[in-house]
């Protein structure tokens, strides 16, 4: 237990970390703002008390200049002020002192302050603290103070008041910190918590729960979301993959071990040549698979090298339509081509020739007896298109969004002869010429394959 505590309250952890963060950023603003006011506050008042010192000298230099520095205790008119202490100084003996000053002991203390300070000077006496100002000539000084007892006692009170601002700031600080890591770590957790949930459970179906605003842990959830609906179509396709390829390589495999059982029995059923050409075709079959499962990976792997030159779309056609004119005429199925000498694409002959005969393969393959073929290359916004058009049995509306997927075979292709890869190496080969497929089909009534090839 003491253990997991430690490692909650680890500095590591990114949430100890934004709490002190958090804490101290808005403590260390709260006691700058809190100096702040106090330095204008003060400064303030003691500029104040100056100004009213300062004021009373400026008033009692004028009846000096008035009536004299001799007669002046007889002609002052601030001695009656109470708030005030008034020194006039004359040849070192004081010649004026008004009754607050004579409450004042010792006096002497504030005519020796007087000589040596240049301007205000503070004295504390009695508990109490008095600022003073001092004028002096060559011939007399004057001494004009009053108490700011009260302006001290109000700072000392805004002080106190500050230190305890700064205990509340600390604590509403941390419970600020607290409240905020809560809202900024929810979505982390929420994210963690499906994370683990799928680890342990295996289940790919989990999603992040999205909340309502629009900020960057929302963008992060959906980017994650969107990564765990890619997964888990990879992952399925995987296991659909593995299970289709165990299928189909079970067959010739199977195949393969009674042909070789049967020609090695003491009394062979089977001629050794037809065994071995039996053996031979079905590992022909095998070897097909896997370098069709090949040429697909490399191509999403982005690890499949092309041989790009520029290219006749008419002359690839042609090249491919020579390999299956025997087939045609032998299923007598009509063939119409019409393309343009002029039309060129950029590509790898031999990897589109493979991709185009997997198109007429199936389009001769699935046909009806006496069907068509069309083959068109019209320019469509300067983009060159092929369209392989059928009369077939068609594909139906819930399997056409699948026969582009690895070893996808319609319900009714399942008679037909084949391994379910030649669309999926077909979209695979475009994709790596950044060309697009397209496909427009109807049961029984037969499909048309449309290829866009890029600029």
């Amino acid at each position: 237990m003491f253990l997991k505590k430690n490692k909650f309250f680890s500095f590591n952890k990114i949430s100890i970390k934004i709490l002190l963060w958090y804490s101290v950023i808005f403590i260390s603003n709260a006691i700058f703002l809190f100096l702040l006011a106090y330095f204008i506050i003060s400064a303030t008042l003691r500029d104040k008390e100056s100004t009213s010192v300062s004021l009373e000298m400026e008033k009692i230099l004028l009846d000096i200049q008035k009536y004299g520095v001799s007669n002046i205790n007889k002609h002052i008119s601030h001695k009656e002020k109470e708030e005030f202490f008034i020194v006039v100084v004359l040849k070192n003996k004081a010649i004026y002192v008004n009754d607050n000053v004579k409450n004042f002991k010792p006096i002497s203390s504030i005519i020796e302050k007087s000589k040596i300070s240049q301007n205000f000077f503070t004295i504390k006496a009695n508990g109490k603290t008095f600022k003073f100002q001092a004028y002096k000539t060559q011939g007399y000084m004057v001494i004009a103070g009053k108490d700011v007892a009260g302006t001290e006692e109000l700072l000392e009170n805004f002080r106190e008041i500050f230190f305890g601002m700064i205990l509340f700031t600390m604590i509403l600080g941390i419970i600020g910190g607290l409240i905020a890591l809560r809202k900024i770590l929810l979505p982390i957790k929420s994210i963690t918590q499906t994370a683990q949930y799928i680890i342990n459970t295996g289940k790919l179906n989990e999603r992040i729960k999205v909340g309502n605003a629009q900020d960057e842990f929302y963008d992060l959830s959906v980017i994650i979301n969107k990564m765990l609906d890619r997964i888990e179509v990879l992952v399925n396709t995987l296991k659909e993959t593995i299970d289709n390829v165990a299928h189909d390589l079970r067959t010739p495999l199977t195949r393969i071990k009674i042909t070789s059982e049967l020609a090695l029995s003491d009394q062979p059923k089977l001629n050794p040549k037809e065994a071995l050409l039996s053996c031979l075709s079905e590992s022909d079959k095998i070897l097909t698979l896997l370098n069709a499962i090949s040429d697909i990976s490399q191509v999403e792997t982005g690890s499949l090298k092309l041989n790009i030159k520029r290219i006749q779309l008419k002359k690839l056609i042609d090249d491919v339509i020579d390999l299956y004119d025997y087939v045609i005429e032998e299923n007598e199925i009509s063939l119409v081509v019409n393309c343009r000498d002029n039309i060129f694409i950029n590509g790898d002959f031999n990897r589109l020739r493979q991709a185009l005969s997997n198109l007429i393969d199936n389009a001769i393959k699935y046909n009806k007896p006496n069907g068509k073929i069309s083959i068109k290359c019209p320019l469509i916004n300067n983009k060159a298109c092929l369209f392989i058009s059928d009369t077939g049995i068609g594909i139906s509306e819930k399997d056409l969004p699948y026969i582009f997927e690895r070893l996808y075979r319609a319900d009714k292709s399942r008679s037909k002869q084949g391994l379910g890869l030649g669309l999926s190496l077909v979209k695979a080969i475009l994709k790596a010429h950044n060309a697009k497929i397209k496909v427009r089909s109807k049961l029984n009534c037969g499909s048309v394959f449309c290829i866009i090839f890029p600029d």
